[in-house]
Protein backbone atom coordinates (compact mmCIF):
# COMPACT_ATOMS: atom_id res chain seq x y z
CA UNK A 1 0.00 0.00 0.00
CA UNK A 2 2.86 2.36 0.86
CA UNK A 3 4.56 1.69 -2.50
CA UNK A 4 1.34 2.44 -4.40
CA UNK A 5 0.88 5.70 -2.48
CA UNK A 6 4.53 6.68 -3.10
CA UNK A 7 4.23 5.99 -6.83
CA UNK A 8 1.03 8.00 -7.05
CA UNK A 9 2.61 10.97 -5.27
CA UNK A 10 5.66 10.82 -7.55
CA UNK A 11 3.48 10.79 -10.68
CA UNK A 12 1.40 13.73 -9.42
CA UNK A 13 4.49 15.72 -8.47
CA UNK A 14 6.03 15.15 -11.91
CA UNK A 15 2.93 16.34 -13.68
CA UNK A 16 2.70 19.42 -11.47
CA UNK A 17 6.39 20.28 -11.72
CA UNK A 18 6.50 20.21 -15.49
CA UNK A 19 3.09 21.42 -16.47
CA UNK A 20 4.52 24.72 -17.74
CA UNK A 21 7.25 23.21 -19.97
CA UNK A 22 6.88 22.26 -23.65
CA UNK A 23 7.29 18.52 -23.06
CA UNK A 24 4.39 16.14 -22.64
CA UNK A 25 3.54 15.03 -19.12
CA UNK A 26 4.80 11.51 -19.83
CA UNK A 27 8.11 12.75 -21.21
CA UNK A 28 8.63 14.90 -18.11
CA UNK A 29 8.07 11.91 -15.88
CA UNK A 30 10.50 9.84 -17.94
CA UNK A 31 13.20 12.49 -17.52
CA UNK A 32 12.80 12.34 -13.73
CA UNK A 33 12.75 8.54 -13.67
CA UNK A 34 15.96 8.50 -15.70
CA UNK A 35 17.72 10.49 -12.96
CA UNK A 36 17.18 7.96 -10.17
CA UNK A 37 16.69 4.67 -12.06
CA UNK A 38 20.19 3.37 -11.27
CA UNK A 39 19.80 3.99 -7.52
CA UNK A 40 16.11 3.00 -7.17
CA UNK A 41 15.24 0.55 -9.98
CA UNK A 42 12.23 -0.87 -8.06
CA UNK A 43 10.56 2.53 -7.72
CA UNK A 44 11.41 3.45 -11.31
CA UNK A 45 9.94 0.19 -12.61
CA UNK A 46 6.75 0.74 -10.60
CA UNK A 47 6.36 4.29 -11.94
CA UNK A 48 7.01 3.21 -15.53
CA UNK A 49 4.33 0.51 -15.28
CA UNK A 50 1.75 3.14 -14.37
CA UNK A 51 2.36 5.22 -17.46
CA UNK A 52 0.17 4.95 -20.53
CA UNK A 53 2.29 5.18 -23.67
CA UNK A 54 -0.26 5.62 -26.40
CA UNK A 55 0.23 6.22 -30.09
CA UNK A 56 -0.43 9.90 -29.46
CA UNK A 57 2.96 10.22 -27.79
CA UNK A 58 5.78 11.36 -30.08
CA UNK A 59 8.49 8.98 -31.28
CA UNK A 60 11.13 10.38 -28.93
CA UNK A 61 8.95 9.80 -25.88
CA UNK A 62 8.06 6.27 -26.93
CA UNK A 63 11.74 5.44 -27.62
CA UNK A 64 12.84 6.84 -24.24
CA UNK A 65 10.10 4.88 -22.46
CA UNK A 66 11.18 1.66 -24.19
CA UNK A 67 14.80 2.17 -23.09
CA UNK A 68 13.99 3.06 -19.48
CA UNK A 69 11.38 0.32 -19.08
CA UNK A 70 13.76 -2.36 -20.43
CA UNK A 71 16.60 -1.10 -18.22
CA UNK A 72 14.42 -1.05 -15.09
CA UNK A 73 12.82 -4.41 -15.90
CA UNK A 74 16.24 -6.06 -16.33
CA UNK A 75 17.52 -4.50 -13.09
CA UNK A 76 14.51 -5.75 -11.11
CA UNK A 77 13.68 -9.12 -12.74
CA UNK A 78 17.01 -9.97 -14.46
CA UNK A 79 15.10 -10.51 -17.70
CA UNK A 80 13.33 -8.60 -20.49
CA UNK A 81 10.05 -10.12 -21.64
CA UNK A 82 9.70 -8.49 -25.07
CA UNK A 83 11.93 -6.78 -27.62
CA UNK A 84 9.07 -5.10 -29.53
CA UNK A 85 9.46 -1.62 -28.00
CA UNK A 86 13.26 -1.87 -28.13
CA UNK A 87 13.14 -2.61 -31.85
CA UNK A 88 10.96 0.47 -32.34
CA UNK A 89 13.40 2.56 -30.31
CA UNK A 90 16.35 1.30 -32.38
CA UNK A 91 14.43 2.20 -35.53
CA UNK A 92 13.74 5.66 -34.15
CA UNK A 93 17.39 6.42 -33.28
CA UNK A 94 18.46 5.02 -36.65
CA UNK A 95 22.04 4.21 -35.65
CA UNK A 96 22.89 7.62 -34.22
CA UNK A 97 25.89 7.72 -31.89
CA UNK A 98 24.19 8.52 -28.59
CA UNK A 99 23.78 7.04 -25.13
CA UNK A 100 20.09 6.28 -25.72
CA UNK A 101 20.80 4.50 -29.01
CA UNK A 102 23.58 2.50 -27.34
CA UNK A 103 21.35 1.67 -24.34
CA UNK A 104 18.65 0.38 -26.70
CA UNK A 105 21.10 -2.08 -28.28
CA UNK A 106 22.50 -3.03 -24.87
CA UNK A 107 19.01 -3.89 -23.58
CA UNK A 108 18.29 -5.80 -26.80
CA UNK A 109 21.43 -7.84 -26.15
CA UNK A 110 20.16 -8.59 -22.63
CA UNK A 111 16.86 -9.77 -24.14
CA UNK A 112 18.63 -12.09 -26.60
CA UNK A 113 21.26 -13.36 -24.15
CA UNK A 114 19.16 -16.31 -22.98
CA UNK A 115 17.75 -16.97 -26.48
CA UNK A 116 20.44 -16.53 -29.11
CA UNK A 117 24.04 -15.76 -28.10
CA UNK A 118 25.02 -14.73 -31.65
CA UNK A 119 22.25 -12.13 -31.85
CA UNK A 120 23.14 -10.98 -28.36
CA UNK A 121 26.82 -10.58 -29.36
CA UNK A 122 25.82 -8.46 -32.35
CA UNK A 123 23.59 -6.23 -30.19
CA UNK A 124 26.30 -5.71 -27.54
CA UNK A 125 28.89 -4.91 -30.22
CA UNK A 126 26.52 -2.34 -31.74
CA UNK A 127 26.03 -0.85 -28.28
CA UNK A 128 29.81 -0.48 -27.95
CA UNK A 129 30.11 1.10 -31.39
CA UNK A 130 27.41 3.71 -30.68
CA UNK A 131 28.53 4.78 -27.18
CA UNK A 132 29.76 8.40 -27.17
CA UNK A 133 32.95 9.28 -25.30
CA UNK A 134 32.55 9.75 -21.57
CA UNK A 135 30.11 6.85 -21.03
CA UNK A 136 32.63 4.38 -19.64
CA UNK A 137 30.19 2.64 -17.29
CA UNK A 138 27.77 1.63 -20.07
CA UNK A 139 30.67 0.75 -22.35
CA UNK A 140 32.25 -1.37 -19.62
CA UNK A 141 28.98 -3.22 -19.02
CA UNK A 142 28.58 -3.79 -22.76
CA UNK A 143 32.09 -5.26 -22.98
CA UNK A 144 31.32 -7.48 -19.98
CA UNK A 145 28.11 -8.70 -21.63
CA UNK A 146 29.93 -9.27 -24.94
CA UNK A 147 32.62 -11.24 -23.10
CA UNK A 148 29.94 -13.38 -21.44
CA UNK A 149 28.57 -14.22 -24.91
CA UNK A 150 32.05 -15.24 -26.06
CA UNK A 151 32.52 -17.46 -23.00
CA UNK A 152 29.09 -19.06 -23.53
CA UNK A 153 30.05 -19.85 -27.15
CA UNK A 154 33.37 -21.39 -26.06
CA UNK A 155 35.56 -18.54 -27.35
CA UNK A 156 37.66 -18.19 -24.21
CA UNK A 157 40.33 -16.01 -25.83
CA UNK A 158 37.90 -13.30 -27.01
CA UNK A 159 35.88 -13.56 -23.78
CA UNK A 160 39.03 -12.98 -21.73
CA UNK A 161 39.97 -10.02 -23.93
CA UNK A 162 36.51 -8.40 -23.58
CA UNK A 163 36.52 -8.89 -19.80
CA UNK A 164 39.91 -7.19 -19.48
CA UNK A 165 38.63 -4.24 -21.52
CA UNK A 166 35.52 -4.02 -19.30
CA UNK A 167 37.68 -3.92 -16.18
CA UNK A 168 39.63 -0.92 -17.50
CA UNK A 169 36.37 1.00 -18.10
CA UNK A 170 34.35 0.21 -14.98
CA UNK A 171 34.87 2.18 -11.76
CA UNK A 172 34.62 -0.09 -8.71
CA UNK A 173 33.81 2.91 -6.53
CA UNK A 174 30.77 3.88 -8.64
CA UNK A 175 28.43 1.75 -6.52
CA UNK A 176 27.84 -1.66 -5.00
CA UNK A 177 26.49 -3.13 -8.24
CA UNK A 178 29.53 -2.03 -10.23
CA UNK A 179 31.86 -3.27 -7.48
CA UNK A 180 30.24 -6.73 -7.56
CA UNK A 181 30.46 -6.80 -11.35
CA UNK A 182 34.18 -5.99 -11.21
CA UNK A 183 34.75 -8.73 -8.63
CA UNK A 184 33.00 -11.28 -10.88
CA UNK A 185 35.16 -10.22 -13.82
CA UNK A 186 38.34 -10.51 -11.74
CA UNK A 187 37.28 -13.96 -10.56
CA UNK A 188 36.75 -15.15 -14.15
CA UNK A 189 40.08 -13.69 -15.28
CA UNK A 190 41.84 -15.40 -12.36
CA UNK A 191 40.18 -18.69 -13.29
CA UNK A 192 41.33 -18.22 -16.89
CA UNK A 193 44.89 -17.57 -15.75
CA UNK A 194 44.82 -20.63 -13.49
CA UNK A 195 43.49 -22.79 -16.32
CA UNK A 196 46.15 -21.47 -18.66
CA UNK A 197 48.87 -22.31 -16.14
CA UNK A 198 47.39 -25.77 -15.71
CA UNK A 199 47.40 -26.29 -19.49
CA UNK A 200 51.04 -25.22 -19.70
CA UNK A 201 52.01 -27.57 -16.87
CA UNK A 202 50.13 -30.43 -18.51
CA UNK A 203 51.81 -29.75 -21.88
CA UNK A 204 55.23 -29.67 -20.21
CA UNK A 205 54.45 -32.91 -18.38
CA UNK A 206 53.34 -34.68 -21.57
CA UNK A 207 56.42 -33.37 -23.40
CA UNK A 208 58.65 -34.64 -20.58
CA UNK A 209 57.03 -38.09 -20.71
CA UNK A 210 57.42 -38.24 -24.50
CA UNK A 211 61.10 -37.26 -24.28
CA UNK A 212 61.59 -39.81 -21.53
CA UNK A 213 60.04 -42.55 -23.68
CA UNK A 214 62.15 -41.55 -26.69
CA UNK A 215 65.28 -41.53 -24.54
CA UNK A 216 64.37 -44.95 -23.16
CA UNK A 217 63.78 -46.29 -26.67
CA UNK A 218 67.14 -44.99 -27.87
CA UNK A 219 68.86 -46.53 -24.85
CA UNK A 220 67.26 -49.91 -25.51
CA UNK A 221 68.23 -49.72 -29.19
CA UNK A 222 71.85 -48.94 -28.28
CA UNK A 223 71.92 -51.85 -25.83
CA UNK A 224 70.59 -54.22 -28.50
CA UNK A 225 73.13 -52.96 -31.03
CA UNK A 226 75.96 -53.51 -28.56
CA UNK A 227 74.86 -57.11 -28.09
CA UNK A 228 74.19 -57.66 -31.80
CA UNK A 229 76.45 -55.26 -33.73
CA UNK A 230 76.14 -54.78 -37.48
CA UNK A 231 79.52 -54.89 -39.22
CA UNK A 232 80.43 -52.03 -41.53
CA UNK A 233 79.10 -52.68 -45.01
CA UNK A 234 76.79 -55.43 -43.80
CA UNK A 235 73.10 -55.24 -44.67
CA UNK A 236 70.64 -55.97 -41.88
CA UNK A 237 68.89 -59.24 -42.58
CA UNK A 238 65.29 -59.34 -43.75
CA UNK A 239 62.80 -62.18 -43.89
CA UNK A 240 61.80 -61.11 -47.39
CA UNK A 241 64.40 -62.24 -49.97
CA UNK A 242 63.35 -59.54 -52.45
CA UNK A 243 63.75 -56.80 -49.85
CA UNK A 244 67.13 -58.24 -48.83
CA UNK A 245 68.44 -58.30 -52.40
CA UNK A 246 67.08 -54.83 -53.12
CA UNK A 247 69.04 -53.47 -50.15
CA UNK A 248 72.19 -55.27 -51.27
CA UNK A 249 71.73 -54.02 -54.83
CA UNK A 250 71.29 -50.44 -53.65
CA UNK A 251 74.47 -50.62 -51.62
CA UNK A 252 76.39 -51.93 -54.65
CA UNK A 253 74.94 -49.29 -56.95
CA UNK A 254 75.80 -46.44 -54.55
CA UNK A 255 79.50 -47.28 -55.02
CA UNK A 256 79.34 -46.73 -58.80
CA UNK A 257 79.96 -43.74 -61.05
CA UNK A 258 76.46 -44.14 -62.50
CA UNK A 259 74.97 -43.43 -59.08
CA UNK A 260 76.94 -40.20 -58.85
CA UNK A 261 75.66 -39.19 -62.29
CA UNK A 262 72.05 -39.79 -61.22
CA UNK A 263 72.62 -37.64 -58.15
CA UNK A 264 74.05 -34.91 -60.37
CA UNK A 265 71.17 -34.81 -62.85
CA UNK A 266 68.17 -35.55 -60.59
CA UNK A 267 67.42 -31.81 -60.12
CA UNK A 268 67.63 -30.94 -63.85
CA UNK A 269 64.53 -30.18 -65.90
CA UNK A 270 63.65 -31.91 -69.18
CA UNK A 271 65.41 -29.42 -71.49
CA UNK A 272 68.52 -29.43 -69.33
CA UNK A 273 68.60 -33.23 -69.40
CA UNK A 274 68.33 -33.33 -73.18
CA UNK A 275 71.37 -31.04 -73.37
CA UNK A 276 73.48 -33.57 -71.46
CA UNK A 277 74.64 -35.53 -74.50
CA UNK A 278 77.77 -36.56 -72.59
CA UNK A 279 75.81 -39.01 -70.44
CA UNK A 280 75.70 -42.64 -71.55
CA UNK A 281 72.25 -43.79 -70.41
CA UNK A 282 72.96 -47.36 -71.59
CA UNK A 283 75.87 -47.53 -69.19
CA UNK A 284 73.61 -46.34 -66.35
CA UNK A 285 71.05 -49.01 -67.24
CA UNK A 286 73.70 -51.74 -67.38
CA UNK A 287 75.09 -50.66 -64.01
CA UNK A 288 71.63 -50.73 -62.44
CA UNK A 289 70.94 -54.20 -63.83
CA UNK A 290 74.33 -55.49 -62.69
CA UNK A 291 73.90 -54.10 -59.18
CA UNK A 292 70.35 -55.42 -58.81
CA UNK A 293 70.88 -58.66 -60.74
CA UNK A 294 69.53 -60.98 -58.03
CA UNK A 295 66.66 -58.67 -57.09
CA UNK A 296 65.79 -58.35 -60.80
CA UNK A 297 65.49 -62.13 -61.23
CA UNK A 298 63.51 -62.61 -58.00
CA UNK A 299 61.05 -59.91 -59.09
CA UNK A 300 60.83 -61.43 -62.60
CA UNK A 301 59.95 -64.86 -61.12
CA UNK A 302 57.37 -63.34 -58.75
CA UNK A 303 55.70 -61.24 -61.44
CA UNK A 304 56.05 -63.19 -64.68
CA UNK A 305 53.83 -60.76 -66.62
CA UNK A 306 56.31 -57.90 -66.22
CA UNK A 307 58.61 -57.25 -69.19
CA UNK A 308 62.18 -55.95 -69.06
CA UNK A 309 61.14 -52.29 -69.23
CA UNK A 310 58.67 -52.82 -66.37
CA UNK A 311 61.34 -54.46 -64.20
CA UNK A 312 63.83 -51.69 -64.96
CA UNK A 313 61.22 -49.09 -64.06
CA UNK A 314 60.66 -50.90 -60.73
CA UNK A 315 64.38 -50.64 -59.95
CA UNK A 316 64.49 -46.94 -60.82
CA UNK A 317 61.42 -46.46 -58.62
CA UNK A 318 63.16 -48.21 -55.72
CA UNK A 319 66.12 -45.82 -56.16
CA UNK A 320 63.68 -42.85 -55.92
CA UNK A 321 64.76 -41.50 -59.32
CA UNK A 322 62.48 -38.62 -60.49
CA UNK A 323 60.14 -39.35 -63.40
CA UNK A 324 61.85 -36.93 -65.80
CA UNK A 325 65.27 -38.53 -65.11
CA UNK A 326 63.79 -42.02 -65.57
CA UNK A 327 62.32 -40.87 -68.88
CA UNK A 328 65.75 -39.53 -69.90
CA UNK A 329 67.49 -42.80 -68.98
CA UNK A 330 64.83 -44.99 -70.63
CA UNK A 331 64.50 -42.66 -73.66
CA UNK A 332 60.84 -42.00 -72.99
CA UNK A 333 58.75 -39.02 -71.81
CA UNK A 334 57.73 -38.16 -68.21
CA UNK A 335 54.01 -38.54 -68.94
CA UNK A 336 54.49 -42.06 -70.23
CA UNK A 337 56.61 -42.95 -67.20
CA UNK A 338 53.88 -41.74 -64.83
CA UNK A 339 51.25 -43.81 -66.64
CA UNK A 340 53.44 -46.93 -66.62
CA UNK A 341 54.10 -46.48 -62.91
CA UNK A 342 50.38 -46.28 -62.19
CA UNK A 343 49.78 -49.39 -64.29
CA UNK A 344 52.58 -51.25 -62.51
CA UNK A 345 51.32 -50.27 -59.08
CA UNK A 346 47.93 -51.68 -59.99
CA UNK A 347 49.48 -55.03 -60.97
CA UNK A 348 51.88 -55.51 -58.05
CA UNK A 349 50.89 -56.93 -54.66
CA UNK A 350 50.51 -54.23 -52.02
CA UNK A 351 53.64 -55.22 -50.05
CA UNK A 352 55.79 -55.23 -53.19
CA UNK A 353 54.28 -51.93 -54.41
CA UNK A 354 55.04 -50.26 -51.08
CA UNK A 355 58.58 -51.70 -51.11
CA UNK A 356 59.35 -50.37 -54.58
CA UNK A 357 57.46 -47.10 -54.90
CA UNK A 358 56.76 -45.71 -51.41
Amino acid sequence: MRIILTVALIVISYITAYCETGKSDVHKILDEVNEYLNEKPDSAFAVLNTLDISESEDGETQALYAILHAKAEYAVTDTIKSDLMLQQAIKYYNGERSRNSSQAYYSLGCYYFGIDKHKASYAFQRAIDLIPDGNDDLKGRAYHALGSCYYANGNIKEGNKAYKTALTLLDEKAGEGTWKLCQNIKMQLNNDAAQQRANIHFTLFVTFIMLLLVSLGVSVYIMIRKKHPVNEGEIESSDDPLEQKLKEGKQKFEDTASYKILLEIRSLNESELQARTDIDVKEIEDTVLASFDEAYHILAEMESKLNHQDLLLCLYGYLKVPNNVIAFCMKSVPGTIRQRKLRLQGKLPEDVRIMLFS
